[in-house]
């Protein structure tokens, strides 16, 4: 591949996601001439709702179960691993709906369709979306993590519907790489910092305001993967450079290399 093919030849990226997700960003920047360094600041754990004994023993009652993340579709089946008879999952009444691709994908794997999926993956376009359609839920049920806004079950109880919420899995800070992270700061390493969601921005941000980093982390490019991530961003006062039109990470990594393509070309007048 010729140098001009490699969109972030030379840039250093901060990817805060880790898993497999994080993984793939990390070799997509790679095989774009990038440096990547992932530095997950963000994970999950189930949680153990008081409520999960109801919401499994009722589950063939709720018309529509919602997902809005691809963990809430893990988390959702591992609370209910042989306890529930799959012939009430794809047998009966339950429809299903998800807010994005990668949560459709996610719910595919256990062989269960999504009824609904909206054109823009927010919440609030969910809602919208749903009952634009004609659609309607009496009783639903959403599995969602502990951070996870309640717009979409509020948008149903305005309406006179049943939105029973069900916590399935919990975000916390996995602090152990955070002397990682100060010393590429501090060192003024990194180009680009990628965010996949609020929390990832959040626990960046304490890390900085602690250590007082705060005139390093305003020279970084910074990336959003959507509207809401994009929003916690700026209201900390920093410019969210990119933010793809379609919330995924391979979407921003796309923005990303479209982004420091520009102004490389850009700088060549």
């Amino acid at each position: 591949m010729k140098s001009r093919e490699l969109p972030l030849k030379g840039k250093h990226v901060l990817i805060t996601r880790g898993g497999e997700q994080g993984e793939k960003f990390c070799m997509d920047v790679a095989s774009s001439g990038g440096v990547p360094h992932m530095v997950p600041l963000i994970d999950f754990r189930a949680h153990h709702d008081q409520n999960a004994s109801y919401f499994i023993k009722n589950l063939n009652q709720y018309e529509w179960i919602i997902f809005t993340s691809k963990n809430g579709v893990h988390y959702f089946f591992e609370h209910i691993k042989g306890l529930v008879d799959e012939q009430i999952l794809h047998k009966g009444n339950i429809q299903y709906a998800v807010v994005g691709e990668k949560t459709r994908e996610a719910l595919h794997r256990y062989r269960l369709p999504s009824r609904f999926m909206p054109n823009v993956y927010t919440a609030e376009d969910f809602a919208r979306e749903f009952f634009n359609q004609g659609l309607i839920g009496k009783k639903v049920l959403i599995p969602k993590g502990n951070l996870a806004s309640n717009i979409i079950a509020e948008s149903f109880r305005s309406r006179g519907y049943t939105a029973d919420e069900w916590i399935v899995y919990e975000t916390y800070y996995p602090s152990k790489e955070t002397d990682k992270l100060v010393s590429m700061l501090e060192e003024d390493l990194l180009d680009i910092a990628s965010f996949t969601s609020p929390s990832t921005f959040n626990h960046f941000m304490k890390i900085v305001v602690q250590h007082h980093l705060s005139s390093h982390a305003k020279k970084l490019l910074y990336a959003a993967i959507g509207t809401v991530t994009k929003r916690t961003i700026e209201q900390a006062g920093y410019t969210t450079h990119i933010c793809p039109k379609t919330f995924t990470i391979d979407d921003m990594f796309n923005e990303i290399c479209l982004y420091v393509k520009k102004q490389v070309d850009g700088g060549k007048d």
